[in-house]
């Protein structure tokens, strides 16, 4: 019965992440006792207009269904897809679903609201290693109008969505650096009902935000780095200058009301940039989340960057710098369990 079911499910991965699919463990697991409610409230869009119903889709890789077919984005919860894996995950099998990256090991996976989490567009005005393998700017073409026809259909699903909800843009690309992303940032209507949260690597914050419309809606600013010095931030974040991001979080820090997160994966590169990625935590008074190096396939040599890894060499070194910081107020360290 389990091959069967798998077998269509596996009909409803998208073909670029199959990658990703074959990363985790996709059988029935055992032992856990926590729950995750995700699958009724969360769905990540993906660059093909598919609807994955977990915060990452390399996490739970199986599409529930294109956006551009739904009238109203209620329906997205209602397909038969995403009744079996609302079903699977209530029964707490977690059968498709990467449960060593997610953490529903260690704790609940609970939104009080619904969550969208935009990825329609890779475009980026960086080209760091641990993401891509080149830079990547779609202004044209077949795929960017189709690209562009899903967005300002989803916009207008969003401005009809009476239910309190979360925004998160973007996880696969800079929403500021893409012109698919303009539609989202200049045509959704500001609502009290919506809180955006905007992963951004944030050179561009200063330059664009002033004139967006949804400027009040964002109470959440994420800002990728990677880095706490000059040096290291442009290696890993290649194509950034230090000097504008700098320019960018003292102009956040005086007119930005949102909780701002910095965020640092961590890796070979950045293993000695920690400690100056602490102290910039505390100049600037912004939380900051350390996340593991993660495998999309843009790194042949991942595995000697993969320092969160039990058997890399440097190993016990990572360990040790992050064990240095539990407890402290403005760190957190998101990842497996020692």
């Amino acid at each position: 019965m389990f091959s069967k079911i798998s077998s269509v499910m596996l009909e409803h991965v998208p073909q670029h992440l199959l990658h990703a699919y074959n990363l985790y463990d996709r059988t029935a697991k055992t032992g856990i006792t926590n729950t995750c409610n995700y699958p009724h409230k969360v769905v990540t869009v993906d660059v093909e207009g598919n609807c994955m119903l977990c915060g990452c889709d390399g996490w739970l890789p199986i599409s529930a269904g294109k956006i551009e077919s739904f009238n109203d984005l209620e329906d997205v919860w209602q397909t038969d897809v995403a009744k079996q894996l609302q079903q699977d995950i209530d029964s707490k099998k977690f059968t498709w679903c990467s449960v060593d990256a997610c953490g529903i090991r260690k704790q609940n996976q609970i939104k009080q609201q619904y969550f969208i989490s935009v990825n329609v567009d890779e475009s980026c005005n960086l080209a760091c290693p641990s993401c891509r393998s080149s830079k990547i700017n779609r202004t044209s073409g077949n795929e960017y109008e189709s690209r562009l026809l899903k967005t300002r259909h989803l916009v207008k699903l969003i401005n009809k969505f009476d239910h309190p909800m979360e925004i998160m843009m973007s996880g696969n690309g800079d929403p500021l650096a893409s012109l698919i992303y303009r539609p989202l940032l200049l045509e959704m209507e500001p609502r009290d009902n919506i809180k955006i949260r905007m992963l951004t690597n944030g050179l561009l914050l200063k330059k664009l935000l002033p004139s967006m419309k949804i400027k009040q809606s964002i109470k959440y600013l994420d800002i990728s780095m990677d880095a706490g010095d000059k040096e290291t931030y442009e290696v890993v974040r290649l194509g950034g200058s230090w000097k504008v991001l700098l320019d960018n979080l003292d102009y956040i820090k005086e007119h930005v009301d949102a909780e701002v997160t910095l965020k640092f994966v961590f890796q070979k590169r950045n293993l000695d940039s920690l400690d100056n990625f602490v102290k910039l935590l505390e100049k600037y008074q912004f939380l900051g989340n350390v996340t593991p190096l993660e495998d999309w396939n843009s790194m042949p040599d991942f595995a000697e960057h993969d320092i969160l890894n039990p058997e890399h060499l440097l190993y016990e070194t990572a360990k040790a710098k992050i064990d240095s910081y539990k407890g402290h107020p403005l760190f957190l360290y998101q990842g497996g369990a020692w």
